[in-house]
C-alpha cells in the first residue's frame, strides 16, 4: 500500500494513469481510493471491458486483499498491457496503513 500511495502521488497529474478497483459494486460503495474506477472482477463483462482499455496507459489495480488483483495481473499481462501495478495487500492493507479512502 505505501508503494501504491507513492505511485499515486508520482502519477497524480498524469492523464495516462488509471486506478482500477476490481471489487464488487457494494465493496466499492463501502470505500475506495480517490479517483478509482470500478471494474467488477466477477462481472461477465470484466474481460471484454479489459480488452477495450488502452494497453499503453499505467494502471494500478486493487481488490479487497490482493487475491483478485493478483489473478487479474496475470490476465492484464496475457492481454499485452505494458504498465500494470498490483496493490498486493488490497484495500485492507491500504486501510491498515492508515491511508485515506472515499465512501
Amino acid at each position: 500500500p505505501k508503494q501504491a500511495a507513492a505511485l499515486i502521488l508520482r502519477e497524480k497529474d498524469n492523464t495516462d494513469f488509471v486506478i482500477l478497483d476490481i471489487r464488487t459494486p457494494s465493496e466499492f460503495k463501502n470505500g475506495h481510493l480517490h479517483g478509482a474506477v470500478l471494474v467488477d472482477y466477477y462481472s461477465r463483462t470484466f474481460i471484454p471491458h479489459l480488452k477495450q482499455l488502452d494497453k499503453n496507459k499505467i494502471y494500478l489495480i486493487y481488490c479487497r486483499s490482493g487475491n483478485r488483483s493478483g489473478n487479474a495481473l496475470a490476465l492484464f499481462n496475457h492481454l499485452g498491457f505494458n504498465h500494470v501495478y498490483n496493490m498486493a495487500e488490497g484495500i485492507n492493507g491500504w486501510v491498515r496503513a492508515g491511508l485515506p479512502v472515499i465512501s
